[in-house]
């Protein structure tokens, strides 16, 4: 079985003692999340390891309709006596939990920062008890610390027949000031221009609660390692952030690992010759990083009440495509302020049809990011499409005028998909644009540098 553990080497801010000592007990902990997340992972069932086996979908919403539980983010369903019974998440795996909220006490007994100490100790007690949603708040409440963890069940790719059960995971870092200094002069220009614009009821606003964080990653764990997210927006729950806000962290050792995985193989493959040769692999580099950036930024305005309602298991594949392209289009204010130039935004946008050509060209290896594969799709086509991007040799003359145009319009159809769309809307949209095998073509195409 495929390790779902990756420790990364950054070179980091300097700490001091103590928060040496703690950085090594939450690396520990964190550790620890490898086999729960194993214990949950099934790729070869829509359901993981959330739902038995030989069950189908309409049993399971059966079940539910007599205990809520059934389809509640932290229960696993098992069946007992030829019935489903939902079982808690800290009943069902309490031997892997234990020794992890151990880890988390010990080091809130270590810690010389006494806010820190009590979040660490809700995060374990949250483990035991499956007070998750106390937690979250904890973590919103706190004020910005040069250590940061993420433990525990978040997110929801795994469960490809809900979309409702969230898989274990972790997180450890550590705060770069400078670029999280760099990050929120993007923020405040990008969240203050979207408020300008009237809101419909039924979009969440918390604008004025959003705090942005880059960190030198020092351990991903579980789901995590899946993806290797470059960024996230947490907490998922609307009414939280709402109430709450949110916090946005980017990974800049991800970053770096997707740009020399991911994005420059693809675009050395993909891009003809005399292209490649006007773009460096630094600026494509902060491309992407800015793209991360912008990406996790339209997270925040794009959530509406009954999105996931409505799109069910779609959801995510037009919620994260919709946050890219957002968060492209957004960079007109930049723009228009001088705080980008032309092109850092040609870097964002290359960078970004980089990654998605490295997704859909092996879209057989990326099962927990399909999500992210069918965006993907989507995003190619819709500028083949419209004649944004041409073919000879590779792609060879990407219009960024034409492209930009390009992006707005698909900006506005997603955004509507989200806020007024059904599950059939997104259907048809995906199945008009996503096609993964008409690009294969690409698989071909060995444009040498």
């Amino acid at each position: 079985m495929k390790k779902a553990l990756i420790i990364f080497k950054p070179k980091l801010s300097k700490l001091s003692q103590n928060e040496g000592k703690v950085l090594k007990l939450l690396v520990v902990a964190g550790k620890l999340i490898e086999p729960l997340y194993l214990a949950q992972e099934n790729h070869t069932a829509l359901g993981a390891n959330f739902y038995p086996p030989d069950t189908t979908r309409e049993e399971v919403l059966r079940a539910a309709k007599k205990d809520l539980q059934i389809l509640s983010p932290y229960t696993v369903v098992e069946r007992k006596n030829g019935k489903l019974v939902a079982v808690p998440y800290h009943q069902k795996y309490s031997k892997f939990l234990k020794p992890i909220a151990d880890k988390l006490n010990q080091a809130a007994k270590v810690t010389e920062n006494k806010e820190f100490a009590q979040r660490l100790q809700v995060q374990a007690k949250a483990l035991l008890d499956g007070t998750y949603e106390e937690a979250a708040v904890s973590w919103m409440s706190m004020k910005p610390y040069i250590l940061d963890i993420n433990i525990g069940p978040v997110e929801r790719y795994e469960d490809k027949l809900f979309f409702v059960k969230t898989a274990y995971q972790a997180w450890v870092g550590v705060l770069d000031k400078y670029n999280t200094k760099r990050i929120n002069k993007y923020k405040d220009i990008i969240l203050s221009s979207r408020r300008r614009v009237l809101m419909p009821s039924e979009k969440v606003d918390f604008y004025d609660k959003v705090q942005t964080r880059v960190d030198d990653v020092v351990l991903f764990s579980g789901l995590k390692t899946r993806t290797i997210a470059v960024g996230t927006n947490l907490p998922n729950d609307v009414n939280l952030m709402e109430k709450y806000g949110s916090e946005i962290t980017i990974f800049k050792q991800a970053i770096s690992h997707r740009v020399e995985n991911e994005v420059l193989p693809a675009f050395n493959k993909v891009f003809s010759p005399a292209f490649k040769k006007t773009f460096t692999k630094k600026e494509l580099e902060d491309g992407y990083l800015l793209s991360s950036v912008l990406h996790e930024l339209a997270h925040t305005y794009l959530r509406y009440r009954n999105s996931e309602k409505n799109l069910k298991d779609l959801f995510p594949v037009i919620d994260e495509l919709s946050a890219s392209v957002m968060g492209i289009k957004v960079c007109g204010s930049l723009l228009l302020k001088d705080i980008m130039t032309t092109k850092q935004l040609e870097s964002i946008m290359l960078s970004f049809m980089a990654r998605n050509f490295h997704l859909v060209l092996n879209e057989k290896d990326n099962f927990s990011r399909l999500h992210y594969t069918l965006g993907g799709a989507i995003f190619i086509n819709y500028l083949l499409e419209h004649g944004a991007v041409k073919e000879a040799g590779g792609i060879s003359w990407p219009n960024f005028t034409k492209m930009f145009v390009s992006l707005d319009e698909l900006a506005s159809i997603l955004e509507r998909i989200l806020s007024q769309g059904t599950k059939v809307d997104a259907q048809e949209f995906i199945k008009k644009y996503a096609d993964i095998e008409k690009l294969q073509r690409f698989n071909k195409t060995n444009a040498k540098s």
